[in-house]
């Protein structure tokens, strides 16, 4: 889905690109920095062309905003973030991935707390987000922004046989 970009203080929001495609495979894609998320890991990846192209095709996506945050000034992408549109439109659930350089400078509270305000403008009244329940910094930029955890459950990186346990973080707008 595309929207006109928006800034925050720090960060312009955008919507992903295909030329975006390296970047978000190599956040997504890392053992570390993509720990958490449902992506493949690299080595896990069979085709690796395919998955590309997908990742260059996202913004076709009708129901699905993904977003790249980049610094304002230097125009380098920082994170990754997405809203999946549910219920009718009326409610969020949002995903997001800073690159390990960023980490710990308070742009991912910047970004979610951005991506959380476009939905407001946009009619959006709930807003989801599941975080692997060990994943402190993510359950903090949560609790920080007014998000409460509701459900418990696990899930597993694809590829993995790693399981997680599950938070289910909700924010009523």
């Amino acid at each position: 889905m595309t929207f006109t970009p928006f800034e925050t203080a720090r960060l312009r929001l955008r919507p992903q690109e295909a030329r975006d495609a390296g970047f978000a495979l190599c956040i997504w894609g890392d053992p570390i920095t993509g720990k958490y998320l449902s992506d493949p890991v690299l080595d896990d990846i069979d085709d690796l062309n395919e998955y590309m192209e997908l990742l260059r095709n996202l913004s076709d996506s009708t129901d699905c905003y993904y977003v790249i945050a980049e610094d304002k000034v230097t125009h380098q992408p920082i994170g990754t973030c997405c809203a999946v549109v549910k219920d009718g439109g009326s409610c969020w659930d949002i995903g997001y991935c800073i690159h390990p350089t960023c980490w710990r400078k308070g742009y991912a509270k910047e970004m979610v707390n951005a991506l959380v305000q476009f939905g407001a403008q946009n009619g959006i009244k709930t807003v989801l987000a599941d975080v692997a329940a060990e994943n402190a910094g993510s359950c903090g930029v949560m609790r920080a922004l007014g998000f409460t955890p509701t459900e418990n459950g696990t899930f597993r990186r694809s590829g993995s046989q790693t399981e997680y346990k599950n938070l289910t973080f909700k924010k009523e707008l």
